[in-house]
């Protein structure tokens, strides 16, 4: 089954990280086998291989070496989706051309002779290119270099390299610009837009109804075609911001993540940032004194409309459905009985609900890895 090839650039600092968590989550739940290509440059640097330090190869040298395990990631996860019956995204943390924004033209040139490949060539790898400008430009409060170890760029050299960046990639038929004129949860939600269109589906607006329900037919939701998810959360605060671990198992497949949200005094915005986390670092703040949230969620679509069904470990259940228009009448599936309905009502939330499993929840560890 053919697959879509998107690629996310953009400067330092620009919110790939978020967006990739983002896309994996928004898609998966759709249906759609996500498969993440990881940025070249820092696995190498992270792994010792780099342009700078005691042991530092000359720049040909390494950008030869991202090309090349930029190649192999991205043959390996197409292999994979020509494997897959699933509808199949493939999402690269940079793509090949990328790498014309760190180097000289003479060094270039000699790159694309090494490889025996044009700019056109590695144009035509990616069926949708999004790039995200750097928070440097127009967003430089909230810059930092803290969530990308080998990050290392100034404010100044961000811009610089946003703009290497994006000029290498003009003349791409599919090519956006994300820039960071609204807030930081609108960039995120045009990048899903995005993508929404590549794929000629309807974007579903951001608006969301929340059911209590009960006497699910289960034996009726196995009949329509469904993503089953096994959620365990659980939530920790510290003053403005708050911090949420999330492991989420799909049949076989575990993946861990962090997500965080922080308050800002800057027209009161709210960021929401989150990226994937290892194992351990996901048991490490799970306290013994508190209860998780834990629910089996079921996602779906039913006459054109997106449902997830959230049933929780003590059995309360509750339905989610989103829009694609505001006050769009809702044609609920015939195996569930709505009790009321609690959109607007704040303490359904999951914040809420966690609180009240645990009325003593506990602040955040002064020794919390950020």
């Amino acid at each position: 089954m053919k697959s879509t090839k998107i690629v996310l650039t953009g400067g330092p600092c620009a919110g790939k990280t978020t967006a990739m968590q983002s896309i994996e989550k928004e898609f998966t739940e759709k249906g759609y086998q996500v498969l993440i290509v990881p940025e070249a440059a820092t696995i190498l640097i992270n792994s010792g291989i780099r342009s700078f330090g005691k042991y530092a190869l000359n720049t040909r040298e390494f950008q030869r070496q991202v090309i090349t395990l930029q190649m192999t990631l991205e043959q390996l996860a197409e292999e994979a989706a020509n494997q897959s019956d699933t509808p199949t995204i493939i999402v690269c943390d940079r793509g090949i051309l990328d790498d014309k924004a760190y180097v000289t033209k003479k060094q270039w040139q000699h790159l694309l002779q090494d490889f025996d490949v044009s700019e056109f060539d590695l144009m035509s790898r990616y069926d949708v290119v999004l790039h995200l400008r750097t928070a440097a430009l127009g967003k430089e409060e909230f810059y930092t270099l803290d969530n990308n170890s080998a990050r290392t760029e100034t404010v100044a050299e961000a811009k610089i390299k946003d703009k290497k960046t994006l000029e290498a990639w003009l003349g791409h038929e599919k090519l956006s610009i994300i820039g960071n004129e609204t807030s930081f949860d609108r960039k995120i939600e045009q990048v899903l837009k995005e993508i929404y269109h590549a794929l000629s589906k309807p974007y579903p607006v951001q608006i969301q109804r929340k059911y209590i329900i009960s006497g699910i037919d289960l034996s009726k939701i196995e009949e329509v075609k469904l993503v089953k998810l096994e959620i365990e959360q659980y939530m920790m605060e510290s003053g403005k911001v708050e911090y949420i671990y999330r492991k989420t198992q799909k049949e076989k497949e575990i993946k861990y993540t962090r997500i965080m949200k922080i308050d800002t005094s800057i027209n009161n915005e709210r960021i929401t940032t989150q990226r994937q986390i290892a194992e351990e670092e996901y048991y490490q703040y799970l306290s013994s004194t508190e209860k998780p949230i834990r629910k089996t969620r079921y996602c779906f679509e039913y006459e054109n409309q997106y449902f997830r069904l959230d049933i929780f470990e003590n059995g309360f259940q509750m339905l989610e459905v989103e829009t694609l228009i505001p006050n769009q009448e809702i044609n609920m599936p015939p195996f569930v009985t709505v009790v009321k309905e609690v959109t607007d009502d704040k303490s359904y939330r999951n914040g809420s609900l966690y609180k009240r499993m645990n009325p003593s929840k506990r602040g955040i560890q002064k020794n919390l890895k950020i």
